[in-house]
């Protein structure tokens, strides 16, 4: 089983975790729905779901 040779101090732990940055989400703006979804989604108003412009699916 491995065991790092030395102890991490807490700043040198939180500075590694820090540098991981979030990804910022693609968002996308319907044209039939006027609505601001997450890209290559289809989103869902009563019932109708619309992707890239077009109704796709009624249920």
């Amino acid at each position: 089983m491995a065991h790092p040779k030395k102890r991490k101090s807490k700043s040198k732990t939180l500075q590694r975790r820090n540098s991981k940055k979030i990804n910022i989400i693609n968002l996308y703006k319907d044209k039939l729905s006027k609505q601001i979804h997450v890209y290559h989604r289809g989103i869902l108003i009563d019932k109708t779901i619309f992707y890239k412009g077009r109704v796709f699916k009624i249920k």
